[in-house]
């Protein structure tokens, strides 16, 4: 197994394959004005290397371990709490690379571990959560109690709902703002600073999109068959389908202006809008 997980490092990462030395100390560098800083030294017989991840800022590494039956998270050396597991996707870096999440699981509950410090601990955490805002600051994620679903943001908690689209919470460009999309009964709905919007048959997956100043939400919405951009809360124009799939999307051009492409029949339409303030 050991010669197995070498042989992965080996492919993936041929070049620093030659920091396997054992020596300790740091080696002196070659050229004038250059250095280097040793930040982590990988145990080739516990770690696991498809969970490998730089930071953005090229800076830091974490991945997952083992040590006998449980689960960690080295984060540049450091191992952290051992857990019976440690969710897929996980450890993810915030963009700004100075925080590390990651989704963690002890006896039947699962949990957020945020900077090594454990949040509330839950039935069960969104597949795709954590997630952070765009600066950094805040975290928020999708969590089950029972058969109830809520979104905590910043360690507080959301109404419960019988389920969270897919792809949310999503933050705002500037972080201030976040948005859900959430199941009630047969009905789907999307809830904008903890304010819940009107009720639809269905609410599009993965539209959910801000403005670039963070002050307008868009986002495709189905009636009666029918399908139409709600945004800010006002629909557009239905359509048979609004194509958020294949690389399709609501694309905001300006704060005041947005596009996408619609369907009738068997015709494909550019819509454009304005939506003054």
């Amino acid at each position: 197994m050991d010669r197995i997980r070498i042989a992965r490092w080996l492919m993936i990462f041929p070049i620093l394959s030659l920091s396997q030395s054992v020596a300790a100390e740091e080696h002196p560098p070659s050229q004038k004005n250059v250095s280097e800083k040793r930040i982590a030294r990988i145990d080739a017989s516990s770690w696991i290397p498809e969970s490998f991840r730089v930071s953005p800022n090229n800076r830091q590494v974490v991945y997952k371990a083992t040590s006998g039956d449980k689960w960690l998270v080295v984060v540049d050396g450091k191992e952290g709490t051992p857990y019976d597991a440690i969710g897929l996707g996980s450890p993810v870096f915030s963009p700004n690379s100075d925080r590390v999440a990651y989704r963690a699981k002890r006896g039947n509950q699962w949990l957020v571990v945020v900077d090594g410090k454990e949040e509330k601990a839950y039935d069960g955490i969104g597949t795709d959560d954590p997630r952070f805002s765009p600066d950094g600051k805040r975290i928020g994620y999708a969590a089950r109690e029972g058969d109830r679903w809520l979104v905590v943001v910043d360690g507080n908690e959301g109404e419960r709902y019988d389920a969270i689209l897919e792809g949310t919470p999503l933050f705002s460009p500037d972080g201030r703002r976040v948005a859900y999309g959430a199941k009630d009964g047969d009905q789907w709905l999307v809830l904008v600073d903890g304010k819940p919007e009107k009720k639809y048959d269905a609410t599009g997956a993965g539209s959910l999109v801000f403005s670039q100043d963070g002050k307008r939400l868009a986002y495709v919405a189905e009636r009666d068959g029918k399908q139409f951009v709600v945004v800010d809360g006002k629909e557009g124009n239905p359509y048979d389908a609004v194509i958020a799939f294949g690389g399709g999307k609501i694309v905001f051009d300006s704060p005041e202006s947005l596009h996408y492409l619609t369907a009738r029949g068997t015709e494909i339409y550019l819509v454009e809008e304005k939506q003054p303030r």
